[in-house]
């Protein structure tokens, strides 16, 4: 195993050992210095919710305020526009987030106003309001909001919550390699649906009325079907951009050939699909799936090591803050439990971080949220059991 080095950010240095902590910090210190003082992004106003979300998700993991204040800032203009525009997928997930990273989650603005929007919807008919994505948006762009609009009902206790839940695999049944992006669609239902309930028996097309790719598909069969879309091919050398053919990426449609491969997007939320779906059903396992798919993330951060992400994994592409944030996401959720510094490696520095908050009530402070593993407000022995049971596990390469 190669020396970890840390950079002037406290985490390890991503251009000398790639790992979770040193991508985060490229990709948010990017991101945080190019956004407006509005809160938006320069060209990507409409992506607002997905570049938030990402800087919450790095705040949340490496507790730099300017991290939080980027994010809060982008919540903002998304409350700016709210009242007349209503609230996108992305931009009530990026609520959610902006609520989980807040002084008190139970009681706060971003919560608040979640509640209202799903309120609203509610007064108006959530079936109604959920038709419309039927005409007013292509298949796989109508599964991909819906998914964040799932959680973010769940997240506030909507009571039409379950009307939300039960739409999305109707959805997802009319996904086919004739729309845009199915297998990122893919990804993101199974992601929302892993969360809000079990990926049991109950079929994705009950209707009867979906493509034929859905015949006899159930919701049990969603982890496996989204792996089975994995691009297999001989490792990279983790670090050489010029070694790297799309192992570890997925494809984007269900058609199987080289030019529908690579791409970064897709791939992020094929891998968060694969982590929900394994999180909530311990008998699953795809960490080798995971830390492949992780490792070809990493490759997106190549040539320039500045924090930009390319569209396309080996970066023959167009940079966007859009996937950057998306990323960022992504990366919150590839860390290993236990691994509280991102060096990814269970060891020592983690053990001594966990012994800094022994006993603590943690309430809202980051430094010590980070270290109560089992997010019940205080580092305990549960706390040291999660670290114990990854001890010495590492991602590095």
């Amino acid at each position: 195993m190669s020396t970890i080095l840390i950079s002037s950010t406290g985490f390890a240095d991503f251009s000398e050992d790639p790992n979770v902590g040193g991508a985060i910090t490229l990709i948010a210190d990017r991101l945080e210095k190019t956004q407006k003082l509005s809160g938006y992004w320069l060209k990507e106003e409409d992506f607002t919710g997905s570049i938030a979300t990402g800087m919450a998700a790095a705040f949340q993991r490496t507790c730099v305020e300017e991290y939080r204040t980027s994010a809060e800032s982008g919540g903002s203009y998304i409350l700016g526009i709210y009242p007349d525009e209503g609230l996108s997928g992305d931009e009530a997930f990026a609520l959610v987030w902006l609520s989980e990273i807040g002084d008190d989650p139970t009681d706060n603005l971003w919560r608040s106003t979640l509640v209202e929007f799903y309120s609203i919807i509610e007064s108006y008919g959530t079936s109604d309001y959920i038709a419309w994505f039927e005409t007013g948006a292509e298949d796989s762009s109508a599964a991909f909001y819906l998914a964040h609009l799932l959680i973010a009902a769940y997240y506030v206790d909507a009571n039409d919550k379950v009307i939300w839940r039960d739409s999305l695999p109707g959805f997802l049944a009319q996904v086919d390699s004739n729309s845009l992006y199915p297998v990122m669609a893919l990804g993101a239902a199974t992601w929302a649906l892993a969360q809000t309930g079990p990926l049991d028996s109950t079929l994705v097309d009950s209707g009867g009325s979906g493509r034929p790719y859905w015949d006899s598909v159930t919701l049990a069969d969603l982890p496996g079907l989204l792996s089975s879309h994995q691009v297999h091919d001989p490792p990279p050398d983790p670090g050489d951009p010029n070694d790297y053919d799309g192992s570890g990426s997925f494809y984007m449609h269900f058609v199987h050939v080289d030019e529908y491969r690579g791409f970064t997007e897709d791939t992020i939320f094929a891998v968060l699909g694969l982590i929900a779906a394994q999180r909530t059903n311990p008998g699953l396992d795809y960490d080798v799936e995971i830390l492949d798919a992780k490792q070809a993330l990493f490759n997106a951060l190549y040539p320039d090591l500045d924090g930009t992400v390319y569209t396309h994994i080996w970066g023959d592409s167009p940079d966007n803050y859009l996937t950057a944030g998306e990323m960022l996401t992504a990366l919150g959720d590839l860390v290993i439990d236990g691994d509280i510094n991102l060096d990814d490696v269970v060891d020592e520095r983690d053990l001594a971080k966990i012994a800094d908050n022994w006993l603590s009530s943690c309430s809202g402070s980051c430094l010590c949220n980070v270290t109560d593993l089992n997010e019940n407000g205080t580092v305990n022995c549960v706390d040291f059991a999660i670290l114990a049971e990854n001890w010495l596990r590492s991602d590095l390469m």
